[in-house]
């Protein structure tokens, strides 16, 4: 009897479970899984419209106030791919056509060395998605010459970038000018390129390494603007089959052994190259489960999956999906939902700044003193020798200045190899505490030997690297990303000189949800007075409990870190870039505690003038006397940097202990006759013991207003 009702139980349940199969075996794919269920076309629309749209006309990333070309052709490109193009177009016609990020409206991402020719490809390619008129691009393409030994290029060998060497013979096309003058040159130069696999990458065939993804996609269009027939068809289809990942994505080439992540912009170039060779992924289906993983809550799509969605990304996701003509798959593809990430606790920490590779050379006096008239809390020193970060620490100390100073430059001299691509500069400048010593760095050191030695010297020291410019983004990508998934960079540069290279170099953008962005100071010159006018436009703030070298590293680790610029190439305006929603979020509510502006004018956010008491012993100050004491009174003076233009502040009187006294006016030119530096100097042979007054009466050339200034020593 038991043994019955045993069983009727165990039947009972198996028929349920049946019943619930058949179920949902039967049900249709959207009630199985999670789904949009107001349509992922209504999300997409909804990101666009509340987190990309801009009121000055055009689409930006969601952290920026404004608008930027590359997140305008993103969404351009986006809407052309769901015909959902705006009706009145003229306007955003406009914007593209105004608005290069270089030279035009809104020129703040500033000058490069090389030329970035993609920018002109976005304008053309948007404006005609939008259906206009692109005949004014045609002299500046027409006029485009090979960027090969562009020392803009930071690279040893002087190969040119590839992806922009493809969009002159692409940008013919759009514009339907004559390819033919220039077909011969780019097939050698293709030709010379292209692997045995039938993959293509920045440095010639003989120089070794496999393909990349990218340039091979850009290779392949060209091509196929060029009419040239591929001879390794077969071979180029296996080779990209075999950048796919298990997760569906794809990676930059075949088992790589750098940077080996999938990522959307490589499973988009896989895609599009796969398209152009008459083929699709060989695992179409776990290809599409991807592109759907990127997709988040607010609408968009993310460089990986868990990433937060930009504007690029999801260009590339909606991109791929169209061209394997799979936008459906969005339907009833599952919404993934991200684990909500804990919350910073701020309590107790203040917000504070760190300067990197400022002056290293020159007067330490005057270091602090800009240190301590602008608030810098950690001042990395550039071409700074030990013994100057000692001195420069010691007279902080002395005089209670609050600034720890260590050591931040640019290794002059030492380059990496990255397979397939070149031998790089530009891209190794380090932070490092003051106590490290020499930090070892070799030429043409291949990336895993420069991790195994300098990187681990630096590792061991709690320092590490600071990106700080590289225009040729397969490769950066490569090195980014190994540097994300075991250690490298702490930090990526924006802000440089009058330059913002995360708008200049746009895929730098990207990478703002996992690396910090800072400021990069780049100090030019023998002077740090004369580099006051940088310290005074832009700077890295830092989340910690104490304004310390080790606490400022613990920031960049945890991206509490803000890249900030506020001068005349912003308009005046504060730009913020990088950092977590709540590390911007606590900044701005303590800008009281950091903000160093007190006008909207360089001339009045910077000290007026440095008084400095030299002794013999000051052997690493300009005009330290043998014996007695100098005076040196250097001013302010317009200029780019450290080259000097006209003074804007004059020494109108200068008294020693209320006597007026007649100081000597020195100025140093080089050799092509441009002042190079310029102070006042009063030389006191014999000066009696006991205590001094210095005081100094100055005039702004400006404005005519007077300040005064004063300083004390004691001769013992």
């Amino acid at each position: 009897m038991q043994n019955n009702k045993v069983y009727r139980l165990v039947l009972f349940c198996l028929l349920h479970l049946w019943l619930i199969f058949l179920l949902g075996f039967c049900l249709p794919a959207h009630a199985q899984t999670k789904t949009d269920k107001n349509g992922w076309q209504a999300g997409l629309k909804e990101y666009i419209d509340t987190k990309l749209t801009k009121k000055d006309g055009g689409y930006g990333w969601e952290d920026q106030p404004d608008s930027h070309l590359s997140p305008t052709f993103a969404v351009i490109g986006i809407l052309q791919n769901l015909d959902q193009l705006p009706a009145n177009r003229e306007a955003l016609i406009q914007f593209v056509r105004t608005h290069h990020p270089q030279r035009q409206a809104n020129k703040e991402a500033g000058p490069s060395a090389s030329q970035n020719r993609h920018f002109v490809f976005q304008q053309i390619q948007a404006i005609q998605w939008l259906g206009g008129d692109v005949a004014d691009f045609k002299p500046e393409v027409n006029a485009w010459k090979s960027q090969a030994g562009n020392t803009g290029n930071y690279e040893k060998h002087k190969y040119p970038v590839l992806n922009q060497e493809m969009m002159t013979p692409i940008c013919r096309s759009l514009l339907q000018l004559p390819v033919a003058p220039v077909a011969d040159e780019f097939r050698q130069y293709l030709k010379s390129r292209q692997r045995a696999n039938g993959s293509f990458n920045s440095a010639p065939v003989t120089a070794g390494g496999d393909g990349n993804i990218l340039n091979t996609y850009w290779s392949l269009y060209a091509l196929q603007v060029l009419r040239e027939p591929n001879q390794l068809k077969k071979e180029l289809i296996a080779w990209v089959n075999a950048c796919q990942r298990p997760n569906g994505g794809f990676t930059h080439q075949p088992k790589p052994t750098l940077g080996g992540n999938d990522e959307v912009v490589y499973t988009w170039a896989a895609v599009k190259a796969l398209a152009l060779l008459g083929a699709k992924p060989q695992n179409t289906t776990t290809c599409l489960r991807y592109l759907s993983s990127l997709r988040n809550t607010d609408g968009g799509f993310g460089n990986q999956p868990g990433l937060p969605s930009n504007p690029e990304a999801t260009y590339y996701a909606i991109d791929a999906l169209k061209t394997l003509n799979r936008l459906n798959y969005l339907n009833t593809a599952p919404i993934v939902k991200r684990p909500v990430s804990r919350k910073p606790n701020f309590t107790g920490h203040q917000v504070y700044t760190v300067q990197f590779e400022a002056s290293g050379s020159g007067s330490p006096a005057e270091a602090v003193m800009l240190a301590d008239s602008l608030g810098i809390h950690l001042w990395g020193a550039k071409n700074g020798n030990p013994n100057w970060i000692i001195t420069a620490q010691k007279i902080a100390d002395e005089k209670k200045v609050p600034v720890t100073f260590f050591i931040s430059d640019e290794p002059y001299g030492g380059s990496v190899s990255v397979p397939g691509f070149g031998t790089f500069n530009h891209i190794l400048d380090y932070v490092a505490p003051a106590s490290i010593g020499k930090v070892n760095f070799k030429d043409s050191t291949s990336w895993q030997d420069f991790q195994k030695t300098t990187m681990s010297q630096l590792r061991r020291s709690n320092g590490g690297l600071i990106m700080q410019i590289s225009n040729n983004e397969p490769m950066a990508r490569i090195i980014l990303d190994e540097s994300i998934k075991n250690g490298g960079y702490l930090g990526v540069s924006t802000v440089h000189f009058g330059q913002n290279f995360s708008f200049a170099q746009p895929y730098l953008h990207q990478y703002r949800f996992q690396l910090p962005f800072v400021t990069l100071q780049d100090a030019h010159g023998t002077e740090s007075w004369w580099w006051g006018e940088e310290l005074a436009n832009h700077r890295t703030l830092f989340i910690a409990q104490k304004p310390t070298y080790d606490e400022m590293i613990n920031a960049l680790k945890k991206q509490w870190v803000v890249a900030v610029r506020h001068d005349s190439i912003s308009a005046y305006k504060t730009r913020m870039l990088g950092g977590t929603a709540e590390a911007r979020a606590f900044v701005q509510a303590n800008e009281k505690s950091w903000r160093w502006w007190r006008t909207n004018n360089a001339h009045d956010n910077r000290p007026w003038a440095a008084i400095t008491v030299l002794s013999p012993a000051d052997s690493l100050e300009v005009a330290h006397p043998k014996q007695g004491v100098n005076i040196r009174v250097r001013c302010q003076w317009q200029g780019v940097r450290q080259f000097l233009h006209k003074p804007t502040v004059i020494l109108q009187e200068l008294r020693l202990n209320n006597e007026v006294v007649q100081p000597e006016l020195v100025e140093k030119k080089d050799n092509k006759g441009v002042v190079s530096d310029s102070y006042y100097l009063l030389a006191l042979a014999n000066p009696k013991p006991g205590e001094h007054k210095v005081e100094a009466t100055f005039k702004s050339l400006r404005n005519g207003k007077i300040r005064k200034q004063t300083a004390h020593f004691v001769i013992r």
